[in-house]
C-alpha cells in the first residue's frame, strides 16, 4: 500500500507526531512519501525525521509551469469541475492549480490513499486533490480545527473517506456534527517508552519545573510563570525552564523579566525551540519536579486536544500538571501520575485557577514522597499505553479498508 502523508510545513518542530506516525505505518508495511506545501529552510529539525525530510517532495507554487500544465490536464474531467465550486468558498483560486499538480502527481505514483493531519487548509488540499484523482483521503482531526474550524469544515470532513481523532471527547463532538459512525476512528496518541527514566530531584534542591509547548496563548505559559511567581513570593526557591517558540515568545520574555525580581527565588530560562533529542536529554538529566502545562480555552475558543510534550514526559517517569479541560481526563489522571487543576471561565477565556496550580505545585515539591508516588505511576501508565507500533499496525489497516471505497480513474501522465 502507497500513502501519501500531505504536510503543510517540513520541518515543523512541534507536529512530532505527525511524522511518528508516518514512520510507524512505515514500519506495518506501506510504502510512505511525504508531500509538503512550503519548506521552512530554518526551523528546527529532528533527527529521527531525517530519512523522511530526505524523501519528501515539495507542491510547485501556482505560477510553476507543472502547475500550470497539470492544470490543463486535469480541468476537463468532472470532478475539477466539482472540486473548483467546493474550494471557491475558502480556499484562493490559484492554489487549484497545486491542487491539479497533487492529483496528477497521485495518479501517477499510484498512491492508494492520503493521510494529512489537521482539517483545515492542508487537509482542504489533500481533500481536493483526492477528489479530484478518485484516491480516498483520510484526516487526522485534533484541537484548532475543531473547536475554531475554517470555513468549509464541514466539507472538509464530509469528504474525507476516514476520519480519526485522539479521545473519546472529540470523536462524540464530530459525531454530533452528523459524521457516520463507521468513518470517524478513534486513534490514541501513542508515545514511545525509552529504558531510561528522568533522574529525581535532588534532596534540597529548588522547586524544578519544565514547560514544552508553542509559545500562544492556549498553553498557558504566562498562567505558570505567575503561579511560579507567587510562590517564590512565598519563599520557595523555583527554576522554571520553558521549551518552545512561537508568537508570544516576545510578550513572554517582558513577563519573564518583570516576574523575575523576587529575592532570588525565581529563574525563569527560556530555551526556545530544541531538536526532540534535545528535549529528551533535558527531561532525563534535568531532575525536574514535574512537566507542566497551564492550558487554556483562549478566547478565540483555541485549544489543546492531547499535549503531545506531556505524554513524552510522562513516558519518562515525570508527573504531569495540567488543565482539567474536556477531553484531558482521557490520558491525565491521578492514577497515570497527572494532576488536573480545576478551571473557571472568565473574559472568554477558561484558565486553571491559580490557587490550584500554586497548590499543585507546592505539593510536589513539600512531598517527596508525593512526587516519588505520581513519577512511578507516569512511568507506569506510559508503559501500559497503547504503543507506535500498534497504532502504525491500527492505522494501517483502516488505510487499507479505505482505499479501494473509490472507482478507479484514468490514469493520466506524469
Amino acid at each position: 500500500m502507497r500513502v501519501a502523508y500531505l504536510m503543510r510545513y517540513l520541518p515543523a518542530p512541534s507536529e512530532t507526531f505527525v511524522l511518528d506516525e508516518a514512520l510507524a505505518v512505515q514500519r506495518a508495511g506501506a510504502e510512505v512519501l511525504p508531500f509538503v506545501l512550503d519548506r521552512v529552510a530554518s526551523a528546527v529539525r529532528h533527527a529521527r525525521h531525517e530519512p523522511l525530510y530526505k524523501e519528501t517532495r515539495v507542491v510547485p507554487r501556482p505560477s510553476s509551469p507543472r502547475a500550470i500544465a497539470s492544470t490543463i490536464a486535469m480541468e476537463e474531467r468532472p470532478a475539477f469541475a466539482a472540486v473548483r465550486a467546493a474550494w471557491s468558498t475558502a480556499g484562493r483560486r490559484r492554489d487549484l492549480r497545486r491542487v491539479a499538480w497533487l492529483a496528477r502527481k497521485w495518479k501517477a505514483l499510484d498512491i492508494d490513499v492520503v493521510r494529512c493531519h489537521f482539517a483545515s487548509e492542508t487537509a482542504r488540499f489533500a481533500v481536493a486533490a483526492g477528489t479530484m484523482a478518485g484516491i480516498p483521503v483520510s484526516v487526522a482531526v485534533h484541537a484548532r480545527d475543531l473547536f475554531v474550524p475554517v470555513e468549509d469544515f464541514s466539507w472538509i470532513v464530509r469528504s474525507s473517506d476516514l476520519v480519526t481523532t485522539i479521545t473519546p471527547f472529540h470523536r462524540d463532538r464530530l459525531l454530533r456534527l452528523g459524521l457516520p459512525s463507521e468513518r470517524v476512528e478513534l486513534l490514541e496518541c501513542p508515545v514511545t517508552v525509552p529504558p531510561e527514566r528522568a533522574a529525581a530531584p535532588a534532596p534540597g534542591s529548588s522547586l524544578r519545573v519544565l514547560s514544552v509547548g508553542r509559545m500562544v496563548a492556549k498553553k498557558g505559559h504566562d498562567l505558570l510563570m505567575k503561579a511560579c511567581a507567587s510562590l517564590a513570593v512565598e519563599g520557595t526557591p523555583i527554576e522554571l525552564t520553558i521549551v518552545g517558540d512561537g508568537p508570544e515568545r516576545f510578550a513572554l520574555r517582558s513577563l519573564a523579566g518583570a516576574l523575575g525580581q523576587h529575592g532570588g527565588n525565581l529563574t525563569i530560562e527560556m530555551l526556545g525551540a530544541l531538536p526532540i533529542e534535545d528535549v529528551e536529554a533535558l527531561i532525563v538529566e534535568g531532575q525536574f519536579h514535574a512537566c507542566v502545562l497551564a492550558c487554556r480555552v483562549a478566547e478565540d475558543g483555541d485549544r489543546d486536544g492531547v499535549p503531545v510534550s506531556l505524554l513524552e514526559a510522562r513516558a519518562r517517569g515525570l508527573p504531569i500538571i495540567t488543565s482539567d479541560l474536556p477531553g484531558f481526563d482521557f490520558d491525565f489522571t491521578p492514577e497515570g501520575g497527572g494532576v488536573l487543576v480545576a478551571t473557571a471561565t472568565r473574559g472568554g477565556r477558561t484558565e486553571p485557577l491559580h490557587a490550584n496550580l500554586i497548590r499543585a505545585l507546592a505539593e510536589l515539591y513539600r512531598d517527596p514522597g508525593h512526587q516519588r508516588g505520581l513519577a512511578d505511576q507516569a512511568r507506569e501508565a506510559a508503559e501500559s499505553r497503547v504503543s507506535p507500533e500498534q497504532i502504525g499496525e491500527r492505522l494501517y489497516a483502516m488505510l487499507n479498508r479505505v482505499r479501494s471505497t473509490l472507482p478507479s480513474a484514468p490514469e493520466t501522465p506524469s
